[in-house]
């Protein structure tokens, strides 16, 4: 049974913690694929707390583990409420993370882009560097064969692919492409190991904060499994990324962000909605040392037109009318203003980031 079948229901245990109360609640959530409704029962008191409601998300929102917005409360799925959701997804949440050198960071897009093709979807990408002797040498244990000089290079990037037999698929595709010996994979046994080293959150970013944009990776291009090809169409431009990480926003924190965009925007609220939707991935966007033109300027062209019909008729080869659907899910935010290049880029890769590593 695949989830797009018609009459496809999901069924979770979901908990929520009441900052009123301060207590955790836990309630029977129930998802209607085709719909994209959303209902639920508190466990408790067995009464229904909420009706069937159209919601914004989608089938792929729904992992054992995965925290979702649902009318601005964040519920974390503990548990399949029932056999057959077990049955239907469990075996699709298996997880592999790799490792792509920095020699191997110009071709990252086509090691994507042929991991996504078989339907693995991407989870979690942080760009990292090492910055300690006691950060290398525990690398080194991990990544045999691999020499001191190569790891204090900067930026490696890590991340991690989830469907079914994703360690062995992912490892064959990996181990059967030209870039092979610029990625590594985990050592039989060792997945867990290397997914908790290297997508730790407490290291340190490898942002530069200078004479940079910021690009946004918006949530329904991850969910397209898309992200290689926008990543490849930036690299195509000529554009340098620094810096990379995935992160998922609330609607308060989505909303803080595009704050600026409030009263100007006319579909402002669908905006922050999409910002918080699932998960987006943050690029630090830079051009070369011999690039005498402002960045933010130049990148905001080449995403073309926020308005997804005017990016269609009059730049068709842009970003957003390559890649988005319509003015909400434009395919990527990129920085208005040269001002605002580096403190956007400081909002994601310090303020997020750091609030990231404390949860």
């Amino acid at each position: 049974m695949e989830c797009n079948e018609n009459d496809t229901v999901l069924s979770f245990v979901a908990e929520w913690h009441d900052p009123h109360s301060q207590l955790l609640k836990q309630y029977l959530l129930i998802y209607h694929v085709k719909s994209k409704e959303c209902e639920m029962n508190d466990l408790k008191t067995r009464r229904k707390f909420l009706k069937k409601t159209t919601t914004t998300l989608d089938h792929s929102d729904f992992i054992k583990g995965n925290v979702i917005l649902l009318l601005s409360r964040k519920l974390k799925l503990v548990d399949y409420a029932d056999k057959a959701t077990r049955k239907l997804l469990e075996d699709k949440e298996e997880r592999m993370t790799i490792l792509v050198t920095p020699s191997l960071n110009g071709s990252m897009a086509d090691i994507v882009m042929s991991i996504e093709r078989e339907d693995f979807a991407l989870v979690d990408i942080k760009s990292l560097r090492f910055t300690s002797s006691d950060d290398i040498n525990e690398a080194m244990q991990l990544l045999p064969g691999m020499e001191l000089q190569d790891l204090s290079s900067s930026p490696f990037v890590a991340l991690t692919f989830r469907g079914s037999d994703s360690i062995a698929s992912v490892r064959t595709l990996v181990e059967s492409s030209p870039f092979c010996k610029g990625v590594a994979c985990p050592r039989e046994g060792e997945e867990q190991e290397f997914s908790d080293f290297f997508l730790n959150q407490h290291r340190l970013t490898t942002a530069t904060f200078e004479d940079c944009s910021l690009c946004i990776i918006r949530p329904h291009v991850i969910k397209e499994r898309l992200f290689g090809q926008v990543y490849n169409d930036i690299l195509a431009r000529e554009f340098i990324i620094t810096a990379i990480q995935m992160f998922r926003l609330d609607k308060e924190t989505a909303a803080e962000f595009l704050a600026v965009y409030k009263g100007v925007f006319p579909q402002y609220i669908e905006l922050v909605d999409e910002m918080s939707s699932g998960s987006l991935i943050a690029l630090e966007v830079k051009r070369d040392s011999n690039f005498t033109g402002d960045v933010v300027e130049d990148f905001r062209a080449e995403a073309g037109p926020w308005d997804f019909s005017v990016a269609c008729e009059l730049q068709p080869q842009s970003i957003r009318a390559k890649f988005g659907r319509n003015s909400v899910a434009n395919a990527i935010h990129c920085t208005d203003l040269p001002k605002d290049g580096v403190i956007e880029c400081e909002y994601f890769f310090k303020v997020l980031a750091g609030r990231h590593a404390l949860n």
